[in-house]
């Protein structure tokens, strides 16, 4: 088997097998692997060595030593690597040599965001505090940097993962941060994503003003997003999700006509969907927009 697919046999099984995983990374040979493969055997290090079973310090072991063997490492295996030394608590340049070639301020927030993605704080409110002072000091960042992409995706999934953790109703000091990291996500998407990025950065924006209490902007970043996606082709799920989302909103600010439109719209073409997983989903942002309202 050629080490591509083994790693993509990792890929595979590392949710339903981690143990099975864990063992053919330790025994995983990268000299072959391209250096675009580096970043998924980083990804897979870090979540199956280190989240799922704690082994930081392995983890960090093994990234450093794949970091240090492959001059073709691109800035993804940098980062990868440098979170993994900071969790770890062990000293390595990777940290150094990711802010030579992504520049200093960038690569400080992006293992910043990594930190707190692969190890949150276990309180919420720190959890955000951390996210807040991140997406603060990411407003001097130019967006137009090689780190733009990660940071996109950084600030977006700890954004989202914030949300998934802030109950209801979401306190001011959560808000604040959840405000603040959905817009440095869309600022970095804008800059460094395609349009289904921009889509979909302006629906999290909207995840969070509805969750938080505010309905137009919630309405009108829903339907900026619907907007992209008439434009530029069709994404049916999204589109479904943006729905949903609109309707929550249209309804919460009295436009019932046009909110139970949307939300019929919504509900038909999700009840069609084959995928359980999906239905799923979606049941469970409906829950949460409307909670026994009636809907």
């Amino acid at each position: 088997m050629s080490s591509e697919a083994a790693l993509d046999e990792i890929d595979r099984i590392h949710d339903d097998e981690p143990e099975r995983a864990a063992a053919s990374l330790r025994g995983f040979d990268a000299t072959g692997l391209p250096a675009g493969r580096l970043p998924l055997l980083g990804f897979l290090l870090l979540h199956v060595l280190g989240e799922k079973f704690g082994a930081w310090a392995e983890a960090a072991e093994r990234l450093v030593a794949l970091r240090e063997a492959r001059a073709d490492a691109p800035l993804a295996l940098l980062a990868h690597a440098a979170v993994a030394a900071r969790l770890a608590g062990r000293a390595d340049e990777s940290e150094t040599e990711l802010a030579r070639r992504g520049g200093e301020a960038g690569a400080g927030l992006l293992v910043g965001l990594g930190v707190i993605g692969w190890r949150p704080p276990a309180a919420t409110e720190d959890l955000a505090a951390e996210l807040h002072r991140l997406a603060a000091a990411s407003a001097a960042l130019a967006v137009d940097g090689p780190l733009n992409q990660r940071l996109a995706i950084g600030f977006n999934n700890a954004t989202s993962a914030l949300l998934d953790r802030a109950p209801a109703p979401v306190a001011p000091t959560v808000a604040a941060a959840l405000a603040a990291g959905a817009d440095a996500a869309l600022r970095f998407w804008l800059a460094a994503g395609t349009w289904v990025n921009h889509e979909r950065a302006l629906y999290l924006r909207a995840l969070v003003a509805n969750r938080c209490g505010h309905a137009a902007a919630a309405r009108d970043d829903c339907r900026k997003a619907l907007a992209i996606i008439a434009a530029n082709g069709a994404e049916e799920v999204d589109r479904v999700f943006l729905q949903l989302q609109l309707a929550g909103a249209l309804l919460k600010l009295g436009d019932a006509a046009a909110g139970e439109a949307q939300l019929a719209e919504a509900k038909s073409a999700a009840a069609a969907w084959a995928d359980d997983g999906m239905r799923s989903w979606f049941q469970g942002e409906y829950d949460r927009l409307f909670a026994g309202g009636g809907h």
